[in-house]
């Protein structure tokens, strides 16, 4: 392993991504997919072809996971699994040089999962003062929040959790609550909780709607988003027994509704855009159902278009809105280019073989797809299909990139990797 170390020639103002809309990206990225969870970054022109030799360092990862990478200025923090010790973990490292500062452990039982899962899905969400992980040990979910040295502050279990498919969807920040969902199987109850970041106590807990009992209870995995709901700042959610959802990060109280017969399952995670908000639910590979909501003053959202099996949707990966167009890279490679305000298809064109379960992301007018044989396509932003490059790694990619510093963050099933941009 060799490590290059290099010198960040300016630091932006860290600023907490925690708006409803921004007019520029931080040097941040905090949460899931980065700004709002829109997988769109700022950082100057990034290469379309490399190989490892071109990554400023690499280094091993001491476990596996699915996660992805938050920043909050230099400071690069990461969950992994370690199934050898038992452990979950958390790892700090110098986003610049690659060093890593500190190590923090617990250990987890295991539980059922999908054998695509991993025990260190959940994205961890980070701020000024803590960095705060969610994860499945045995029954329980758990949270915690460490300080940016690696000092617990606090824990809190919840019980009796169960999953088919295990855990993944990830916590966000909004208005000072720190929100997570469950959603539980065998009890048939599933919450949305709002925290207090800075002890860990619940300030609201909301009950979803559960089925009855000769109904199936469908797990949902997708990580919210906030968005302008009537003027105030909501948090909209998805699951499949109770539609969308879009709830006050203050107390929890409903702003709006909007139920559909949605009989697949949300896997990948809501893209938001200017008061526009999109996903897919599927199985077995593809996505099958998906609508466009346009949030307006009235509270209730107007249904812009939905799509179906045939139109190109993806289902793990998280699709990207982006300069009036929708982008879905379908977990079969294959990219469909659509009109966001219309649903209308734009092209429709193979960018690449195996399965995509990495959610794409787009900076420097790319975006960069990454497949589970560690093959990174990157095409060109616009109306019309262009692909850049193929570039092979010699490990899977799970994980959703990092776009921060200036840098891109890869981390496939070994390894963590610095791609620098530059003029």
């Amino acid at each position: 392993m060799t490590i290059q170390r290099s010198a960040l020639s300016t630091i932006l103002a860290l600023t907490l991504v925690g708006v409803v809309s921004e007019t520029a990206f931080s040097q941040e990225w905090t949460r899931f997919r980065g700004p709002n969870g829109s997988g769109v970054g700022d950082a100057p022109p990034m290469p379309a072809k490399f190989d490892e030799a071109d990554f400023e360092w690499i280094v091993d990862l001491p476990g596996t996971g699915h996660s992805s990478p938050v920043l909050w200025g230099e400071k690069l923090f990461l969950t992994v699994a370690d199934k050898e010790e038992g452990k979950h973990k958390v790892v700090c490292f110098d986003s610049i040089s690659g060093e890593q500062h500190w190590e923090w452990s617990e250990a987890f039982q295991e539980h059922h999962k999908h054998n695509f899962n991993d025990f260190a899905s959940s994205t961890p969400v980070v701020d000024e003062r803590a960095v705060y992980v969610t994860w499945t040990s045995g029954t329980e979910t758990r949270a915690l929040a460490l300080d940016h040295a690696g000092k617990e502050l606090w824990a809190h279990a919840w019980q009796g959790f169960s999953s088919d498919h295990g855990s993944a969807a990830s916590p966000i920040l909004v208005d000072g609550t720190l929100i997570l969902h469950t959603d539980n199987v065998e009890a048939r109850k599933s919450y949305i909780y709002g925290i207090n970041p800075a002890d860990g106590t619940e300030l609201w807990a909301r009950e979803r709607v559960t089925p009855a009992e000769d109904q199936k209870h469908i797990t949902s995995y997708s990580t919210p988003v906030i968005s302008n709901c009537g003027g105030r700042a909501c948090v909209v959610f998805l699951s499949t027994n109770h539609g969308w959802l879009g709830l006050d990060p203050k107390n929890g109280e409903e702003i709006w509704s909007h139920e559909d017969e949605y009989t697949f399952r949300s896997v990948g995670s809501i893209a938001e855009n200017d008061g526009v908000v999109f996903a897919t639910m599927g199985s077995g590979g593809a996505g099958k159902q998906s609508a466009a909501l346009k949030l307006n003053d009235s509270g209730k959202p107007e249904v812009m278009y939905s799509l179906g099996i045939k139109d190109g949707l993806s289902y793990v990966p998280t699709p990207i809105l982006h300069d009036g167009l929708l982008y879905l890279w379908g977990d079969n490679g294959v990219v469909t280019c659509r009109d966001a305000a219309t649903g209308e298809e734009i092209y429709k064109e193979r960018a690449g073989g195996g399965q995509f379960f990495s959610s794409p992301v787009l900076v420097d007018d790319k975006i960069y797809g990454a497949s589970r044989d560690g093959l990174v396509v990157v095409i060109k932003t616009g109306r019309a299909f262009e692909k850049l490059a193929e570039n092979k790694l010699d490990s899977g990619i799970n994980a959703t990139p990092a776009i921060a510093n200036g840098r891109m963050f890869i981390r496939t099933d070994t390894h963590l990797m610095s791609l620098k941009g530059g003029s």
